[in-house]
């Protein structure tokens, strides 16, 4: 039995590619935000809680597509720091998220270095083309999730 490992499959891989260019695109957004403080999950975090008065930890999971324990994992450093506040919780109670007053002064802070970083990956890609990689993401994230 050959242990040699077929690179083709490997580079062929949409698992393999997609987590690959994920990595690189967050590194990328991480060195525009991080002079705020703030990394690009923590961002993505605070943008949506900033998009309406309150949200159950499972909404939120769901909406972002994050297990519990990651965003849980990534609320702590903003809970920390006062942009974000949790009430309810303990064993099987629903927990309420809001973004504070802080946490809304970090995003208008935040959001010109998300805007910069927004701006090169798109042109680099090209509008055309983002708008259908977008809607072919979408597209295969829905299907994939039923």
């Amino acid at each position: 039995m050959s242990k040699e490992l077929d690179m083709a499959k490997v580079e062929n891989c949409v698992c393999f590619n997609l987590r690959w260019v994920t990595r690189v695109v967050t590194q990328f957004y991480d060195t525009e935000m991080r002079r705020h403080g703030i990394r690009p999950t923590q961002g993505s975090i605070l943008a949506s809680l900033n998009s309406k008065d309150s949200w159950s930890m499972a909404e939120l999971s769901d909406w972002l597509g994050m297990d519990r324990t990651t965003l849980v994992r990534n609320l702590r450093p903003l809970q920390r720091d006062g942009f974000v506040k949790a009430v309810g919780g303990g064993r099987g109670n629903r927990v309420e998220l809001t973004i504070t007053a802080k946490g809304r002064n970090q995003v208008e802070k935040l959001t010109p270095a998300w805007e910069s970083a927004q701006k090169a990956v798109v042109n680099t890609l090209g509008e055309k083309r983002w708008s259908a990689i977008l809607a072919d993401l979408e597209t295969a994230g829905l299907a994939l999730r039923k």
